[in-house]
């Protein structure tokens, strides 16, 4: 049996269809005014890259407006689905500092098999890297490679998909629906961010909800500061405050970062990650 999105109702903290639809309203709106302005490199930078995220949030929301209020998938590892599988991902993929093919390769990102957003975007793979993310290997700039496929990545506690193989807290709910947002609501819960480019490889970033340690790392790519995209369709920029945030990129493997209890840029990030 199908259910429906309530109009009138929803859970605590989640969205009713009216709002949903205010939200849609709202980021058409946008796009009159997000568009990447002249100025200082770093400006432009960071202006198209939150319209790459504005893109992709609307159409994470439009997905979600289809499906009954379901959010599309998210998964970690080397997921790959097969064919004609249940299986819904945001987007798939592993990306590494190899010669491998998933580092450039885009029918991950523009192919609805592998990628259910993309149905909503044009099948338009320029919006997963952000322009502030060029780094490549020497093996890659070998090749002629000039970036990755792709520099943005999932919240581990949105959508469902395979996060609870990993490392996550079971205490925190995982939410699959619009309507599934508790305490948590979907203003301070962000979908997407960049990710640090050592630490990404697949599509969902894992945040520590209780050890103090960075599991992946966000990204630093605009001056300090990294890109986050909330359930609710909203951007911020968000300046990182400690050294071990802005971990310089190595084009190695990426290792857990210990960090002092009380971080303040992980305490920021669980904040608007997931609630109990």
């Amino acid at each position: 049996m199908q259910t429906r999105l309530d109009p009138d109702r929803a859970a605590p903290g989640g969205f009713t269809r009216l709002e949903l639809l205010v939200v849609l309203l709202m980021l058409a709106l946008l796009t009159l005014v997000a568009r990447p302005v002249r100025g200082a490199g770093g400006s432009v930078k960071t202006a198209v890259c939150m319209e790459n995220l504005r893109r992709l949030t609307a159409a994470w929301l439009l997905y979600a407006q289809d499906n009954n209020g379901r959010m599309a998938g998210n998964y970690s590892g080397m997921f790959v689905p097969a064919p004609g599988a249940a299986e819904r991902p945001w987007a798939t993929g592993w990306l590494d500092w190899t010669s491998a093919s998933d580092n450039t390769n885009t029918v991950y990102l523009t192919d609805p098999r592998y990628a259910v957003l993309t149905t909503y975007t044009g099948r338009d793979a320029s919006l997963y890297p952000c322009p502030g993310d060029g780094y490549v290997s020497t093996q890659q700039l070998s090749r002629g490679w000039l970036r990755r496929v792709r520099s943005y990545a999932m919240n581990c506690y949105v959508g469902e998909g395979n996060a609870a193989n990993g490392p996550i807290d079971a205490s925190y709910p995982i939410v699959t629906k619009l309507t599934g947002f508790g305490s948590l609501p979907p203003q301070n819960t962000f979908v997407f961010t960049e990710e640090h480019p050592d630490s990404i490889n697949d599509p969902m970033l894992y945040t520590s909800m209780s050890a103090w340690q960075w599991i992946d790392l966000p990204a630093a790519f605009h001056e300090g500061a990294g890109s986050f995209a909330f359930a609710d369709g909203h951007h911020e920029i968000h300046a990182w405050r400690n050294a071990t945030t802005l971990k310089p990129v190595t084009l190695g493997t990426f290792a857990m970062v210990p960090l002092t209890p009380n971080d303040v840029d992980l305490a920021w990030v669980r904040a608007r990650t997931a609630a109990r």
